[in-house]
């Protein structure tokens, strides 16, 4: 008894481990997107701002859960938000270079950037409309405040 006990503990603490490391990655990898220079990013995507707020999504052509649930979410987004964010969206296999400027390692995975291409949020794996439409608004006030 006591040495399952001891074992469910050890395991409690990997996952513990395993949890932390993973969000303090995912803490550094943003921070990284956000020192990046907006020009490099622009390049990158191979498109030029037009004063809106940004969501990049990325996916490739095999991704079923980017079809079947990121698509449907981006397209409720644009209807859901004020001010309507720009969508671009990334094929990976087609645009490798970008994929490594944002840090893409999985797909889907989106990055919402401001109007002035500072990115404001990353999210690896599937985001919901809520979460975005969130992450759009902070972009929107952060444009908004940064052009003051």
């Amino acid at each position: 008894m006591v040495e399952r006990l001891a074992l469910l503990f050890v395991i409690g603490l990997i996952l513990i481990a395993v949890v932390w490391c993973s969000r303090w990655w995912a803490r550094r990898r943003l921070g990284t997107l956000q020192r990046a220079s907006a020009e490099t990013l622009w390049r990158a995507l191979e498109v030029v701002p037009d004063g809106r707020p940004v969501v990049v999504a990325f996916s490739s052509p095999s991704c079923a859960a980017c079809r079947t649930t990121q698509y449907p979410v981006l397209r409720a987004l644009e209807q859901k938000s004020t001010p309507a964010p720009r969508i671009i969206a990334v094929d990976v296999s087609k645009k490798p270079a970008a994929a490594d400027a944002f840090g893409v390692l999985t797909v889907p995975s989106t990055v919402v950037m401001s109007s002035v291409g500072r990115v404001m949020a990353a999210n690896h794996g599937f985001a919901p409309v809520d979460l975005l439409a969130e992450q759009v608004r902070l972009a929107a006030a952060g444009s908004a405040s940064a052009s003051r």
